[in-house]
């Protein structure tokens, strides 16, 4: 639409478009790529039964957290208890025949063989002994590590019989820290790899690569962490290479299964030029925006892109760090019309 004034027969003058003007913004960025995520445990353990007995304590609540060595499960004790005890004068008695047999050979009372013997009786004493404590041992089930805690499957009261194999109890996860596993196609991988100026910058992104996750209730890529690693050829049936990155989770907010937006940001740092996405028009040309001359007229400037960002897109042709680029106003501009420009300062961005 074209704004005008009709002034008593003097034909028709037309008036300076309002427009909102900016320099570009001069930030340093790195290429960055997005994919889509799953959130995976750190470790993954099944809590099983070693021994046999009635389960008599359960020492958690089900999906609570846990500190590593916390007490989850009691199975009865009192029989390992009085076996310990068992063994433990067994082994007392062994230990007394062997010194006293040994004794006795010094003073040519008894023969090699008589110490022998008593020698094995107390080498299987302390076995059995040892045997023993580690039995009772097992009727307590500890976290093995600070984890999340899955649901308990049996009750308390069940008996467990472990004499084929281990009753599983209950599974625990460590999330802190915490995988995300993603995939990167074949054309990612190209256009991240001519990024790189050699094979060896490549394994070196390996344990060094940024990472950034964000959940689907969150703004943006909260959750920092690296690369740690990638598999080592690209799969022939989804034309993809498998990635994953490790991320400290302390605040417990990634959880196993979530799905998990993912950005990598690879190459070298650089200075480079953004203008807002909403300030680049394109046509059969290509793309372009208004800027305005000294006279303060609107010209049409072809411009080459790069990176885009959320708000912003990197422009790596046709633009100076002066050019006084129209981000508001220019549906109603046309080429040479004047415009009656207000400059703001844009914002830089946060580059996660």
């Amino acid at each position: 639409m074209v704004v005008c004034l009709k002034s008593c027969g003097k034909g028709v003058t037309r008036v300076p478009i309002p427009v909102t003007t900016a320099l570009p913004l001069s930030q340093e960025i790195r290429s960055f790529a997005t994919f889509d995520g799953v959130v995976d445990p750190y470790l993954t353990v099944n809590l099983d039964a070693r021994v046999k007995g009635y389960l008599t304590k359960i020492g958690f609540v089900d999906g609570s957290m846990v500190k590593k060595d916390d007490l989850l499960f009691v199975i009865e004790q009192e029989p390992y208890i009085q076996e310990v005890k068992l063994k433990k004068a067994i082994y007392d008695e062994a230990k007394i025949e062997y010194g006293r047999q040994k004794s006795l050979l010094k003073e040519n009372a008894t023969s090699q063989a008589a110490v022998d013997k008593a020698l094995s009786q107390y080498q299987q004493a302390e076995a059995n002994l040892t045997l023993a404590k580690i039995n009772l041992g097992y009727t307590e089930i500890r976290a093995p590590f600070d984890g999340l805690m899955g649901r308990h499957l049996l009750d308390v009261g069940t008996y467990l019989d472990t004499s084929t194999k281990g009753v599983q109890l209950a599974t625990i996860q460590q999330i802190s820290p915490i995988y995300v596993y993603f995939s990167i196609n074949e054309r990612e991988f190209l256009k991240f790899q001519k990024g790189l100026e050699n094979k060896e910058e490549y394994k070196a992104e390996v344990n060094t690569l940024p990472l950034f996750v964000g959940l689907q209730s969150e703004k943006g890529y909260p959750h920092e962490g690296i690369l740690d690693y990638a598999a080592n050829l690209i799969s022939t049936e989804t034309g993809s290479l498998q990635l994953r990155g490790i991320f400290k989770n302390a605040d417990y907010q990634l959880i196993p299964g979530l799905y998990a937006r993912v950005m990598a940001q690879y190459g070298e740092p650089r200075q480079a030029l953004l203008v807002p996405n909403t300030a680049v028009m394109n046509d059969q040309v290509g793309n372009y925006v208004f800027i305005l001359d000294e006279a303060k007229r609107a010209q049409r400037q072809d411009i080459s892109l790069g990176q885009r960002f959320e708000k912003y897109v990197e422009v790596t042709k046709g633009l100076s760090a002066t050019s006084q680029v129209v981000i508001n106003g220019f549906i109603n501009l046309s080429v040479n019309q004047e415009a009656n420009p207000k400059q703001v300062t844009l914002e830089a961005m946060i580059l996660k």
